[in-house]
């Protein structure tokens, strides 16, 4: 079971990104743990069950980091993966996973098919 945090802003179809609900959904079914490390509260808004997609989100009052060296810490997987953007004046995704000591997947490469 691999834990997956999604960025949501430039990353998620509902926030301008390239990533479909779906390929979360596809996640869940196979057995793994989605979640959000980002802009949630668009999703909050705009997805209907957005409950059944996404376990957590986060992070509150905390860095991006911070937040997933919390989950790694509390929820066991096998792996621990974050998605969202590497740079290019968007969120700084790719530090927040290293620093974490999480695998860093792009956007782009996860919509892709690189999982």
């Amino acid at each position: 079971m691999i834990l997956y945090a999604f960025d949501v802003d430039h990353t998620l179809s509902v926030s301008a990104g390239p990533i479909a609900l779906d390929s979360v959904r596809a996640l869940r079914e196979a057995g793994h743990i989605t979640g959000l490390c980002g802009n949630w509260a668009v999703v909050t808004r705009t997805v209907q069950a957005w409950w059944d997609l996404f376990s957590f989100l986060g992070p509150l009052s905390m860095t991006k980091a911070d937040f997933l060296r919390h989950l790694a810490t509390y929820v066991p997987a096998t792996e621990y993966v974050m998605v969202g953007n590497d740079g290019g004046g968007l969120s700084e995704d790719a530090g927040a996973a290293k620093e974490a000591g999480w695998r860093f997947i792009s956007e782009r490469d996860f919509a892709g098919g690189r999982r």
